[in-house]
């Protein structure tokens, strides 16, 4: 196993050929890469599936899915401590670490050596946390919702370190309610970053308060409220936000809900037209995370309190491009709401 390897070494596309996977696992030197369908772990492929196939003279030009493992041993990366025991059970000679969008994020060997990706995303942040949080009554009555613990550290802070996680440096903290405990518990934070407050006179909105950062941002900037953990890779929906030109990219989350009731449908009349038992249902919804071209800023109205829904349509009206990124139901947490917040800190395991 090379020492310079990389994490992108040791995963190959789905569409990838045979004997593709055979020239990646001489050139790695180990004993297993893994298969990505559409940024996602799919599948495994070893030496010792390599050997059985040649056995039987297969085509190496055939997709590696005819090869491949489609049931891997994976872990979640909030799981890590099962590490050893997966070891001491199963002969496997590496486990690749995803998270809740089952992104391959770290890969762990038998050996104990570690590969990370590496991340360079260099974009700012903006972050709003001036809301009061009445949802999360009587935590908010103490605490600024930013501030509201996930175990032993603050939703603001799990974000803003998950964003330092792929290379961002620069946070533009929008605040309004209790800001001044915001700022005391920053102020004597080990940050790492470079945190810029920006105080808003009265209350804005989930997307007004934007306008006072007029002048200080010259890129596009990921937007994202502080209450919420989308477990993705940033650096590929900046990625994707890019390449699509996008003026703005949504990032919305699947969900899927089952009506545990019969559901009846009838005319205008109320006459009878049938039912449907326990009805499935798939949606998208907005996860409260964005990625934002700079120039909305000079085109959205100042000083007036507006949610960010808002301003999509007003750019949509002035005939800029708006994208949405999907992510995995589980790769979303919202803390917006009590039972919400057991749900998170269930998920993040603290």
């Amino acid at each position: 196993m090379g020492e310079n390897m990389q994490l992108e070494d040791i995963l190959i596309e789905e569409g990838s050929s045979i004997r593709d996977a055979v020239e990646r696992l001489e050139k790695v030197r180990c004993k297993v890469i893994y298969v990505i369908s559409k940024g996602k772990l799919a599948a495994s492929i070893s030496d010792g599936d390599v050997r059985r196939y040649a056995l039987h003279e297969g085509n190496v030009n055939l997709p590696v899915k005819h090869i491949a493992n489609y049931n891997p041993t994976f872990l979640i990366r909030y799981e890590k401590e099962k590490i050893e025991d997966i070891f001491g059970a199963k002969e496997v000679y590496s486990i690749p670490i995803v998270n809740y969008n089952h992104e391959v994020v770290e890969i762990i060997f038998r050996n104990g050596r570690r590969i990370r990706r590496k991340q360079s995303l260099s974009c700012p942040v903006v972050m709003m946390a001036g809301g009061k949080g009445t949802r999360l009554y009587p935590y908010t009555q103490i605490l600024p919702k930013a501030l509201i613990p996930i175990g032993e550290i603050p939703i603001s802070e799990r974000i803003i370190n998950s964003f330092m996680d792929f290379g961002c440096e620069n946070f533009y903290l929008i605040i309004n309610h209790k800001k001044n405990m915001i700022r005391a518990y920053f102020d004597n934070a080990q940050k790492g970053c470079n945190l810029i407050y920006i105080e808003e006179d009265k209350p804005l909105g989930t997307g007004g308060g934007l306008y006072l950062l007029d002048g200080q941002i010259d890129q596009d900037f990921f937007l994202v409220n502080c209450d919420i953990i989308v477990d993705a890779d940033y650096s590929e929906i900046y990625s994707y936000h890019q390449k699509e030109n996008n003026f703005i990219t949504i990032v919305a989350a699947k969900y899927h809900h089952i009506v545990p009731y019969g559901v009846v449908s009838c005319d205008e009349k109320q006459e009878y037209l049938g039912s449907h038992e326990k009805p499935e249902l798939n949606y998208l919804i907005n996860t409260g995370m964005y990625v934002v071209n700079e120039e909305l800023i000079k085109l959205m109205p100042h000083n007036e309190e507006i949610a960010f829904p808002a301003l999509i349509d007003l750019a949509k009206e002035n005939g800029k491009k708006i994208g949405v990124y999907i992510v995995e139901e589980s790769a979303y947490m919202d803390m917006g709401q009590l039972e919400e917040l057991e749900k998170m800190k269930k998920s993040l395991n603290v």
